[in-house]
């Protein structure tokens, strides 16, 4: 081993992992969809070995797709070195300024040296005026933090847009983004990427790609992708050294520390798959995993939420929900560990998870309490959200994705009424001692000597129809009540009428 890889090995074996993001989903488009991705680097050759240390600012690549396909979205991610100081956040496409939605940041050194970083933006709109033809992305720029890395062989550059198109020849196909920012290197030699939360239906036509920065074309020692246990190559990407600066929607075997890898699924998946495992592997060389695009035939769940009844106590601020999760439309089961969140306007207040799978056409009942503070008055509108996170992120695909939510009116109880009187003749009217209105942990009657003859603890709604603790009718009279809520204790009197025979 020459002094330049040994000196590499040693600045990447005491690697800090900061910041650095794993792969999740970020989006997913389901129906008649699906996508390429383009792209470019900046270095001007691989790096490594006595090279020059220098890097671009623009480069360019090049949209073509069919005239029946039209446009959905378009993410542009872009990457290189730097950390949280350095790192350029704002670049042109097109001519266009673009600033960063997102970022990611790792760094490949101890003490939080040599940083590295991704970014993102949504740029559907620019595409969508564009369209077909050239595309610039300019104003990456540096030139001045490159020296620090090329010393150690980890300079690099580059960017890619992921674009979603509409094709309606195309029918009940997912198409799902996955993006973060996982280094693999020799202290962290592995990864597993497990997707799940589908049924695949069809295996023809199954595609996943890989947005990756920093492979290298000599340096692939120890090196595998694997999906669902199964080495996987083409004819740009050798089982040995998948990440190896290739650009497989072009041809290109020059895309300097970069891959826009496409692998054809047919011969790792299976129809009845609900999950596709992928492992990534390395030996020394570094490989940095952003963007993992997969795009396949499935079946889905559809999850709904419904409120079906909100209450509350006397004079109380929280809220009980009963509501329904429900897998109606769905062709494929909904797994246990669904987040439904709810919000009051933008304010988010509470998530419980689903407890048990919700099979095709069932649905789940379940609870939630939450206190809602006063600048909200006594009357607003809760709303539910089914696959939300708190934070607006799902964790399921479904069939349809703007059905999730549910809105329901309250009005808190105020000034609520303590029965005077209680006449037990099963007419309807007054016939318990009724305090549903509150929230009781302990209820206690007295007759008018002071002798306990009635306890309930808590729980009680309106048991109490004249009873003593043995359920023996008491005769009519004054009596005396003590009850208990979590805020306040309630007495006075109320009197029994019995009917005379």
């Amino acid at each position: 081993m020459t002094l330049r890889k040994i000196l590499l090995f040693l600045f990447l074996i005491v690697n800090v992992f900061c910041y650095s993001q794993k792969i999740s989903l970020y989006k997913q488009f389901y129906g008649s969809y699906d996508f390429t991705m383009l792209g470019n680097t900046l270095n001007l050759i691989q790096n490594g070995g006595n090279v020059p240390c220098d890097i671009l600012t623009e480069s360019s690549a090049t949209l073509n797709i069919q005239t029946n396909q039209t446009v959905e979205a378009a993410y542009l991610y872009w990457s290189g070195n730097g950390g949280e100081k350095e790192a350029d956040l704002e670049v042109k496409l097109n001519g266009i300024v673009v600033k960063s939605q997102k970022e990611n940041y790792s760094y490949l050194g101890a003490n939080n040296t040599g940083g590295i970083f991704s970014a993102f933006a949504d740029v559907t709109s620019i595409i969508k005026s564009n369209g077909n033809g050239n595309y610039i992305l300019s104003d990456l720029d540096l030139k001045e933090i490159i020296p620090l890395y090329c010393k150690n062989n980890v300079n690099y550059g580059g960017w890619s847009i992921t674009i979603i198109y509409k094709d309606d020849t195309i029918i009940d196909n997912l198409v799902a983004i996955y993006d973060g920012f996982e280094v693999i290197n020799t202290s962290n030699p592995a990864i597993d990427i497990i997707l799940d939360g589908f049924k695949v239906t069809r295996k023809d036509n199954s595609q996943v790609a890989f947005l990756a920065w920093e492979g290298d074309n000599h340096d692939g020692i120890g090196e595998e992708l694997n999906i669902n246990n199964k080495s996987v190559f083409n004819a740009l990407n050798p089982a040995d050294n998948a990440f190896n600066g290739t650009n497989s929607f072009t041809g290109s075997s020059e895309l300097w520390n970069m891959d826009l890898d496409l692998y054809e699924l047919d011969n790792y998946i299976n129809g009845g798959d609900t999950s596709l495992k992928i492992q990534i592997k390395t030996g020394r060389d570094i490989v940095i995993i952003n963007t993992v695009v997969l795009s396949l035939y499935s079946i889905f769940p559809d999850a709904t939420v419904e409120i079906l009844k909100a209450d509350n106590f006397c004079n109380s601020r929280v809220v009980n929900l009963d509501f329904e999760v429900s897998n109606l439309e769905g062709d494929y089961l909904l797994k246990k560990g669904i987040p439904v969140s709810f919000y009051i306007g933008d304010e988010f207040f509470a998530t419980v998870e689903t407890k048990k799978d919700i099979r095709e056409k069932e649905s789940l009942l379940d609870k939630v309490s939450f206190l809602v503070p006063q600048k909200y008055g006594d009357s607003f509108q809760v709303i539910a959200k089914v696959d939300d996170n708190g934070k607006g992120g799902g964790i399921v695909y479904e069939r349809d994705e703007d059905n999730n939510e549910s809105f329901y009116d309250v009005k808190l109880l105020k000034d609520c009424v303590i029965p005077k009187g209680v006449s037990p003749n099963r007419d309807g009217v007054n016939d318990s001692f009724d305090l549903l209105g509150f929230s009781v942990l302990n209820l206690k009657i007295f007759n008018r000597y002071g002798t306990l003859v009635y306890e309930h603890k808590e729980g009680y709604k309106n048991q109490w129809i004249g009873q003593d603790n043995n359920g023996r009718e008491l005769p009519s009279g004054t009596y005396f009540y003590v009850f208990v809520t979590k805020d306040e204790t309630f007495s006075n009197y109320v009197q029994l009428i019995r009917e005379v025979n």
